[in-house]
């Protein structure tokens, strides 16, 4: 097993679609798919504050993100690590910004996507179960990569 670099590491979350987050409520874990985007060294995701995972970091904001991908021939397995304590994301300007990351990764039309998303959040700002932005206030960042073992 090998470890990544800090290119290596951004790489992956740069170019990679979706994740594992993973929740806790001190007795079970929980862990779900997300989509996420990777911003000035940050993970973001959108939730909606509602449902098991919402109740899990009422109790908890500790939470584990993996992404993770296989090379071309499926012989290699890269992956990433991010602990830390999930936030609400509020400032319009770093919104904003996520909006805009995610409006690029997944191939929309700024000019008809961004102001519309924008008017969303901006009128949902005090809306407790609107869509929210989080990300995650890592405390450690970790790579792996390592060759399988099948058919050797």
């Amino acid at each position: 097993m090998k470890v990544l670099l800090h290119e290596e590491i951004e790489h992956l979350l740069t170019t990679v679609n979706d994740g594992v987050l993973a929740f806790t409520d001190g007795r079970h874990p929980y862990c779900i798919p997300f989509g996420f985007v990777f911003v000035g060294g940050t993970v973001y995701l959108s939730m909606f504050p509602r449902g098991r995972k919402w109740e899990y970091l009422q109790k908890n904001p500790l939470v584990c993100f993996n992404a993770f991908c296989w090379n071309n021939e499926h012989t290699e397995w890269y992956s990433v690590v991010v602990e830390g304590e999930l936030e609400i994301v509020t400032d319009l300007q770093v919104i904003e910004t996520v909006v805009r990351a995610n409006i690029k990764k997944s191939g929309l039309d700024p000019t008809q996507y961004l102001e519309k998303r924008m008017e969303y959040y901006r009128n949902s700002t005090d809306n407790p179960k609107a869509l929210k932005i989080f990300k995650i206030k890592a405390s450690s960042v970790t790579g792996r990569t390592m060759h399988t073992l099948i058919g050797s």
